[in-house]
């Protein structure tokens, strides 16, 4: 395996967040999960992540919104969006605002390894 990893995950699903964290987190990454946007921008200005993993549907703010605001806090920041709902509107005009790619729900740990692969080009 390669280097650890800071990985935030953004998604008001609890599944999401326990996936990230029972396989990337058991090998030894730090993953923090956030529900909000709100706690997403407050994580994002405390500590350096490698990559964020963002859900497009979410309750309190539209995942394009929160894109839009990671982007000028960390404009580096690699960001995979997700999404289990067919909205190609929103994937589209993520990918304008920076967004790296789209991960359709339900995915494999897999598939996650591979994006980050292609996006950081180190091995998890």
């Amino acid at each position: 395996m390669g280097q650890k990893l800071n990985i935030l995950v953004i998604d008001d699903k609890k599944v999401i967040g326990d996936l990230f964290d029972f396989t990337l987190g058991y090998s030894g990454h730090a993953i923090t999960v956030v529900d909000n946007a709100k706690a997403a921008l407050d994580a994002v200005g405390a500590r350096k992540f490698d990559v964020v993993f963002l859900d497009i549907v979410m309750p309190d703010k539209d995942g394009t919104e929160v894109l839009q605001d990671l982007k000028k806090a960390a404009p580096n920041l690699p960001v995979i969006m997700m999404s289990g709902y067919s909205v190609e509107d929103k994937k589209k005009k993520a990918q304008e605002l920076g967004a790296v790619t789209c991960l359709k729900k339900p995915f494999e740990i897999d598939d996650v390894k591979a994006v980050v692969k292609e996006v950081l080009g180190v091995e998890i």
